[in-house]
């Protein structure tokens, strides 16, 4: 849980760093030849990982606005 105005800027530039890494990852697996459920399979926790920062950054952005 993001709890300061630090950690929501550093999580923020995580989810960002975090989408540009998955976003390459794909395109080298998609090379690599990996039909698009193996590449899903391969991908699936990083992107539960970046899906769970960017509700957390959502989450604090709705508190942060009331």
């Amino acid at each position: 849980m993001i709890s300061s105005e630090s950690e929501y800027k550093e999580a923020v530039a995580r989810a960002a760093e975090a989408r540009r890494r998955t976003t390459e990852r794909r395109a080298r697996l998609k090379e690599a030849g990996l039909a698009d459920d193996e590449i899903k399979r391969v991908l699936e926790p990083a992107e539960s990982f970046h899906l769970q920062l960017e509700e957390e950054v959502a989450e604090y952005e709705r508190v942060k606005r009331r």
